[in-house]
């Protein structure tokens, strides 16, 4: 038969999932020769050569056979004429070829294979080795240097593979085709890999023989009530038993801001909560995933039966939990038995986890007993993602391990070669523009300190490097609107260097646009969106955060939103609930009438200065004579502050310890109660074009609800819950029909809710339209830099 050459191009997230071996594989399986060769963000090229009839299975069965990780983005096959003939199959050496992906995908957990190898005490090298890996498992994005993927380039580069151990080195399996670790490019074995090493306080190392002893030093200390410091793949965790209420105390004191903020979990199985909290199919599917997040589950009405703590999550009704991801999580649960551990990010509040060794230990000092370190670096640290699942749709509270580098591809062809969004303030994560396709990068924070400032510019300038993006390429920077962000300064000091337009785009229309991109609207189409939140700045210069807009990708208009309320004392009125309540009570009622209804609810307790805060609280409103906004006193149309009231005036949470925190305690107290069994109606009207929900009279009227007899707050909170979304609903239908707009969607940090986020759709989906909500983009403000680059890309077009 005649040979006939194939020139295959394969483009797509393949890189480091075991798929240059498994093309190897694969062609070996139908006689093929010539060469596969990783081209960096080109993707893969091989040239092949066989008979036809063997070269054409080959390509049919590309697609259904490759790995489950791996992502083909597309495959591009030119037959073609070559003087070469090829007498066997090989892997080339890496190319760094340009392309518009990125090939490299995230941190992958643990796979099956390789933990049976870790428990296999015939095989020697990896018997209760922890950083065992394969082709298909391992650290990724956390380890890489730089592209194309290879060894040399990430932090395995410090340890070169063994060429002589039992019962076979590492190089040999790099280089059999037929050893799931060929060309597996981090791992190692316990002869030439990376290991723990116990230290104390004062960074002196605590002699250990083996690993074995590590985790029996490690298991007792834990069991004893001490707190560890654990690295690893891509940062630190703070670790102790989750069913000891004095060792989390004693941790909740030593994280000092960290009062009542929740702390995640990690079980060895799903089997030990299974009576304890709910957990769907859709759950448990994401918990096996490679990505291994934490997943916010919903406690049932066992679970104070269970032996977890009250206080891992104080007044809430659900609880995050994960499953070990890496080798030492095995490890560490073989010796401390079937129980849960507190597994909390390592960091001190609102600064990044430290991901040296010495700074860990200098950072972690004052939290932690002791600490379990290891010698493999971290390029790049990623906190662990977060999640909720709203009726099989996931809602991202935190991207990062398990998703980040991953993109976002657009519903449209982007011509501009590159652009840069630098986040919100909160909650940030950065984006870079690549063509059609948007990378954001791993979780970054509050950008409020230098730590996370310095954070930020780091992660996306890794991002840009791993993308092989030149500066020339970058074509604008995006970011928020609010011209006092930190990370508005960071956009203006790139646009400024790279000479190069800055736009801002606002707040919740960046929300709006990140919500039409995941959902594919098409490009002439507009919705309605639902955007709720605590706080983003508005084009009137208010503070907004409960807003109707009908949007576009070529701009807004804002058509319904709840009552502006004054904030007297302005982002004190965030942290102390009460003081929100008597801001809208005192705009409600004036002075005299308010007073009575403080004296009813004592609110003055619960201020930070009792009597005399309140009596400066009246003396600012007086003096201001409803004329608001002024310097002291803005305006705000923030869902998260009516969420925060209402909390308030129902006794589930008197102050904000943590973001958000009134409003998710609040959702516990809802859980427990029925709204069928109260009456309560929000209403609303249209003035000059726009519709105003009033927040006024709903606020006074659960007041009043306090004093029939057979209210309960739970019942109160739950209707509240559903009320405030069907209110928001029936406007967002009304704009709709009166626009002409089928589609109506749903973004912001509000919509984490789930009985508020139920209420709106169903509500929309009744009534005959189109409902669109997030399941890739983060709906708060770690979804932000999304929609910013998509501003930014229509203003461009708009000006060039």
């Amino acid at each position: 038969m005649k040979q006939i050459n194939y020139n295959v191009e394969i483009t797509g997230i393949v890189q480091g999932v075991g798929f240059r071996p498994f093309l190897y594989n694969l062609a070996r399986k139908f006689d093929l020769n010539g060469q596969i060769v990783n081209r960096g963000n080109a993707g893969v090229r091989l040239t092949l050569q066989g008979e036809g009839k063997n070269l054409e299975a080959f390509l049919g069965e590309i697609e259904k056979a490759k790995p489950k990780i791996a992502f083909i983005e597309s495959i591009k096959v030119i037959k073609a004429e070559s003087g070469k003939i090829f007498s066997s199959l090989t892997i080339g050496k890496s190319e760094e070829g340009r392309g518009i992906s990125l090939t490299l995908p995230p941190d992958i957990a643990i796979c099956e294979n390789c933990i049976r190898d870790m428990r296999n005490p015939d095989l020697q090298k990896y018997y209760n080795y922890p950083f065992i890996a394969c082709a298909v498992c391992g650290p990724r994005f956390t380890t890489v240097r730089e592209l194309p993927y290879d060894r040399e380039r990430s932090t395995m580069i410090k340890f070169p593979f063994c060429k002589k151990a039992k019962p076979e080195s590492c190089m040999a399996e790099y280089s059999d085709f037929q050893n799931r670790r060929f060309h597996a490019q981090t791992f190692a074995c316990s002869v030439c890999g990376p290991n723990y090493q116990l230290y104390d306080k004062g960074k002196n190392f605590i002699k250990t023989d083996s690993i074995d002893e590590i985790l029996k030093i490690t298991t007792k200390r834990i069991k004893e009530g001490e707190v560890a410091a654990i690295k690893g793949i891509g940062g630190v965790h703070l670790v102790c038993l989750a069913n000891d209420d004095k060792t989390i105390l004693k941790l909740r004191k030593r994280k000092g801001k960290r009062k009542y903020k929740p702390f995640a979990l990690m079980v060895p199985n799903l089997n030990i909560l299974e009576d304890y909290l709910k957990i769907s199919n859709k759950e448990r599917e994401l918990f096996t995933s490679f990505r291994r997040p934490i997943v916010v589950l919903e406690k049932n009405k066992n679970f104070d039966k269970s032996d977890i703590s009250e206080f891992v999550a104080p007044g809430l009704n659900n609880i995050g939990i994960m499953l070990p991801y890496s080798g030492i999580h095995h490890l560490l649960f073989d010796h401390i038995g079937k129980q849960p551990l507190v597994y909390t990010s390592g960091n001190k509040s609102n600064i990044p986890m430290a991901i040296e060794n010495e700074k860990i230990i200098d950072q972690l000092n004052n939290l932690a007993d002791f600490f379990l370190l290891h010698n493999r670096p971290i390029y790049q640290r990623a906190d662990d993602s977060v999640l909720r699942v709203h009726n099989n749709k996931v809602k991202l509270i935190r991207r990062s391990r398990g998703y980040v580098p991953e993109y976002l591809p657009l519903p449209f062809e982007v011509k501009i070669p590159s652009a840069i969004a630098t986040g919100p303030e909160l909650a940030v994560t950065g984006a870079i523009l690549r063509r059609s396709r948007i990378f954001p990068t791993q979780h970054i924070g509050n950008v409020t300190h230098l730590e996370t400032y310095d954070f930020l510019k780091n992660a996306l300038h890794h991002m840009k490097k791993l993308l092989q993006i030149k500066d020339s390429e970058i074509k604008f920077i995006a970011c928020d609107a609010h011209p006092a962000f930190v990370t508005t300064r960071l956009a203006k000091e790139l646009s400024e260097l790279l000479n190069i337009n800055l736009y801002g785009i606002q707040h919740h229309y960046a929300h709006a646009l990140s919500l039409m991109v995941e959902n594919k609207v098409a490009l002439d189409e507009k919705i309605v969106c639902i955007c709720t939140d605590g706080v983003g700045y508005g084009e009137d210069g208010n503070v907004w955060g409960g807003e109707i807009l009908l949007s576009s990708y070529h701009g807004y208009s804002r058509l319904g939103h709840l009552e502006n309320q004054p904030m007297i004392g302005g982002d004190r009125c965030t942290k102390y609930p009460a003081r929100m309540t008597a801001s809208i009570i005192l705009n409600a009622l004036g002075v005299e009438k308010s007073v009575k209804i403080f004296k009813l609810i004592a609110l003055e307790n619960d201020l930070e200065y009792k009597t005399t805060e309140l009596k400066t609280i009246i003396s600012q409103f007086e003096r201001a004579d409803y004329q608001f906004p002024n310097e002291n006193i803005p305006l705000t149309s923030s869902t998260g502050r009516i969420f925060d009231v209402v909390s308030y005036i129902l006794g589930a949470s008197k102050l904000k310890s943590y973001r958000g925190e009134p409003a998710m305690r609040l959702e516990g107290l809802a859980s427990k109660g029925n709204p069928d069994k109260i009456n309560l109606d929000i209403t609303y009207s249209k003035k000059n074009g726009s519709y105003l929900i009033n927040t006024s009279d709903l606020i006074l009227d659960i007041i009043n609800l306090l004093e029939i007899k057979d209210s309960k707050r739970q019942d109160i909170a739950a209707k509240f819950q559903k009320e405030i979304g069907l209110v928001f609903a029936k406007v967002a239908i009304k704009i709709a029909k009166e626009n002409g707009v089928e589609i109506i969607g749903l973004t912001g940090g509000v919509a984490y809710n789930g009985t508020f986020s139920k209420a709106i759709k169903e509500r929309i989906i009744k009534r005959g339209f189109n409902f669109i909500e997030h399941n890739l983009v983060p709906p708060g403000d770690a979804g932000i830099s999304v929609g910013q680059l998509i501003g930014g890309i229509f203003k461009y077009n708009k000006n060039n």
